[in-house]
């Protein structure tokens, strides 16, 4: 076995006294290492995290199943390491594939699995202690920001004068969990159609509802995302006997002020490139769009 490969075996032996067995690596990036392999015999997926601070999925999976939220079944978990049922292998479950964006019973499966996962989430004891996207703004970090990209120095002074304001506004709504990195890639669906679910935890913390929602429709096809947003209002309502338009709206206010800036500081600062997807956000902070929509969040409040 390779050094990953005994380091896993070892760490969740320790754990759960389960042998994890048979390796075969499917990806390692940015210090996740993810294998197939067995776990007491039986087919498993494992993920070695090196970074104390990609360990907090080891946790998360812990917290889902403390609030009765469906996912892939967890056979064992370490300090550094988690493994996982192999859903490839699965009778009743398949990995998602790109044309669930465009499938409308699908859309409506997912939107079921999120409403779980909000409502359920919403009550967790201990939300303030987990990943919030927003925590990355702080005077440190819109520093380390103007070294980086000096283009958009304007932006980030901007943010380091009003960053008291900001964070009343972006603390001020209710919480819950929430996923923030849903893709096709991430997505179980049950082959009869019944129920989906997602998977990949690393990026899951507090936040709002209307993100989350709008990171999910804005990969599905128009139709589906119709569908995907009236199923979960439809389940909103049944369950409350109300809508969400008015805390919807002001999460939404946040969100089209500031979620270009988050995603712009998360390419710079959490990853080894800058990614592609975000060469459209720079071009907007070099050119002061960015800057407006701050402004405009500040002004209107």
């Amino acid at each position: 076995m390779s050094g990953i490969e005994t380091l896993i075996a070892r760490d969740i032996f320790f754990a759960a006294q389960k042998p994890v067995e048979n390796f075969c690596l499917i990806s390692a990036k940015s210090g996740v290492h993810v294998y197939r392999c067995t776990c007491g015999g039986l087919p498993a997926v494992a993920k070695y995290f090196e970074r104390e601070g990609d360990r907090r999925e080891i946790l998360n999976y812990r917290i889902l199943a403390d609030c009765n939220v469906p996912t892939a079944a967890v056979y064992a978990a370490g300090a550094a390491s988690v493994v996982l049922e192999d859903i490839s292998v699965s009778n009743e479950w398949r990995l998602g594939a790109e044309e669930d964006m465009r499938d409308a019973e699908a859309a409506s499966r997912l939107a079921g699995w999120y409403f779980v996962f909000h409502e359920n989430g919403a009550a967790f004891s201990q939300l303030d202690t987990l990943y919030f996207e927003y925590g990355i703004f702080t005077e440190k970090n819109f520093l380390l920001m103007i070294n980086k990209f000096h283009e958009a120095e304007e932006l980030f002074k901007y943010l380091i004068k009003n960053l008291g304001k900001l964070r009343g506004l972006i603390y001020s709504p209710g919480f819950t969990l929430t996923y923030n990195d849903f893709y096709w890639t991430n997505l179980f669906v049950k082959k009869d159609r019944t129920a989906a679910m997602m998977f990949d935890f690393n990026l899951m913390g507090r936040g709002y509802r209307y993100s989350d929602i709008r990171n999910v429709c804005s990969s599905l096809s128009e139709e589906a995302g119709k569908i995907f947003a009236g199923e979960y209002d439809r389940l909103y309502f049944e369950k409350h006997k109300k809508t969400r338009r008015e805390e919807e709206a002001y999460e939404k206010k946040i969100d089209d002020g500031l979620s270009d800036v988050f995603s712009l500081m998360f390419a710079f600062l959490e990853k080894e490139r800058v990614p592609e997807w975000a060469e459209d956000i720079k071009k907007a902070a070099v050119d002061g769009r960015l800057l407006k929509k701050v402004e405009s969040l500040v002004f209107d409040d």
